[in-house]
């Protein structure tokens, strides 16, 4: 398998490309997603527009352009598209053809916003579908959105680290592995029907300290649940009640670069730091985890990896990052097997 069929299977999923609170009414935006440049555009009656970024006339590059009336006009000749990328102005021609405007139609892609994102899926023949996660819909649940965090590694590295249960006590020993333990506590691992995969396991927090942890840093018991490819929550049920739910998605870039896609939600009856506070603390958390990301060799986990694997591996320790890549690689093998 090699990291061109990774793609061209991903690009049959959804994938986030922005907040949506960073995509107001009226503004144009460039992202790449799975190696392709494209323009994402919200119009006035709320409609996005995601499609290839070059002009269909010279090529410019169409996030550099903006939104006019109810058209995304081009910054370099003023051609004009409407919200389904259909080209309805060229400037230059007074009465352009049909076939003229026909032939310069954009490349678009389906879009949608759900979960405060803005999500795109480059392949429509996928038959992929957004997991549903109740508390975020929840009005009864606070749900906040965390600022999206580009990644100098591959999205499968970050995943991984997303899982790991035994970096607390060193990548995050001043912030969220204040209180925890380095040995990895006993942990449930279940594959799910859907090919995705479940950890339940308390957090490894010292039982002895030598001062007391703050909410986040406190024993907890942690719920991991990996939707493929590359969706990951993790609810923490806290000994001293409510519960807080994080999602974490790393939108590829390219095979080594991607941005991390975060929120958490936390529940009525949850007595710990402001969601305020709790965003600034995560962000914290997050770029600690950049930085090891960004650290590790290669920058991307082997799809194929050689005889020995991607690293020495230790179970009970790694036995979670396992299940994430033998999974994905099936799901993989499936997707794959189902274009042909």
């Amino acid at each position: 398998m090699t990291e061109s069929e990774v793609f061209t299977a991903m690009r049959r999923t959804w994938q986030p490309v922005a907040n949506v609170a960073d995509v107001p009414a009226g503004k144009v935006i460039g992202y790449k997603l799975l190696e392709r440049d494209l323009v994402i555009a919200h119009f006035p009656d709320g409609r996005f527009l995601a499609a290839d970024v070059a002009c269909p006339h010279k090529g410019a590059r169409l996030s550099a352009g903006s939104i006019c009336g109810d058209s995304l006009a081009c910054a370099y000749h003023g051609w004009t598209f409407d919200a389904q990328g259909v080209c309805n102005s060229i400037p230059s021609l007074a009465e352009p053809s049909p076939e003229k405007l026909k032939l310069s139609h954009l490349n678009s892609y389906p879009v949608q916003a759900k979960y405060g994102y803005v999500w795109v899926k480059l392949d429509p023949s996928g038959t992929h579908e957004l997991p549903e996660i109740p508390e975020f819909q929840d009005p009864k649940w606070r749900y906040v959105m965390g600022p999206p965090m580009f990644f100098a590694a591959g999205f499968r590295r970050e995943v991984e680290n997303y899982l790991d249960m035994t970096h607390f006590a060193f990548a995050h020993r001043t912030t969220l592995g204040k209180a925890a333990a380095p040995v990895v506590p006993p942990m449930s691992i279940t594959v799910h029907s859907d090919g995705g995969f479940e950890m339940n396991a308390p957090f490894p927090s010292l039982s002895t300290l030598h001062e007391q942890p703050g909410k986040l840093q406190s024993a907890h018991h942690r719920q991991q649940r990996g939707y493929l490819p590359n969706f990951t929550t993790i609810r923490q049920s806290f000994n001293s009640g409510g519960q807080r739910l994080l999602v974490h998605i790393p939108s590829p870039h390219t095979v080594d670069t991607c941005t991390v896609f975060w929120s958490l939600a936390v529940s009525p009856d949850f007595d710990g730091p402001p969601v305020e506070s709790q965003i600034e603390f995560a962000v914290k958390v997050l770029d600690e985890d950049r930085q090891m990301c960004e650290l590790q060799i290669p920058s991307e986990v082997p799809i194929e990896p050689a005889r020995g694997g991607w690293g020495v591996l230790v179970t009970p320790g790694d036995t979670l990052s396992v299940t994430f890549q033998k999974c994905l690689r099936q799901w993989l093998v499936n997707e794959l097997r189902t274009q042909k």
